[in-house]
């Protein structure tokens, strides 16, 4: 199911997010449900049915609570997170990866 902005909420699923709102761009900093820049959700994971209907992201961070943005219009992507610009804000949105303890190694491949 796709969205009506075209923003890519499938890349979200089974991965849990951070979400942090990094700039009101609507409310001058005093948003009327408390959620200004610096507001964060660690270990939030997408409803991608509600996201992708109302074009917003939209997460469960708790049992019983949820939290979305406002309409998201575009989606950058950065490297290790992305940004959302919606209507009223920018939030930065970081899949959280946990690491394999120990030794890793690189190998570098040429094909020809």
């Amino acid at each position: 199911m796709e969205n009506i902005n075209g923003i890519n909420f499938k890349k979200y699923e089974m991965t849990s997010l951070t979400v942090e709102k990094l700039e009101d761009t609507k409310f001058n900093g005093k948003h009327p449900n408390g959620y200004d820049s610096g507001f964060k959700i660690k270990n939030a994971v997408i409803n991608l049915r509600l996201s992708n209907e109302s074009c917003t992201l939209f997460v469960d961070d708790g049992p019983d609570r949820w939290f979305h943005t406002s309409e998201v219009q575009k989606q950058e992507e950065c490297e290790g997170y992305d940004l959302l610009h919606t209507l009223n804000s920018i939030y930065k949105v970081t899949p959280n990866f946990t690491a394999i303890p120990g030794v890793q190694e690189k190998y570098s491949l040429a094909l020809k």
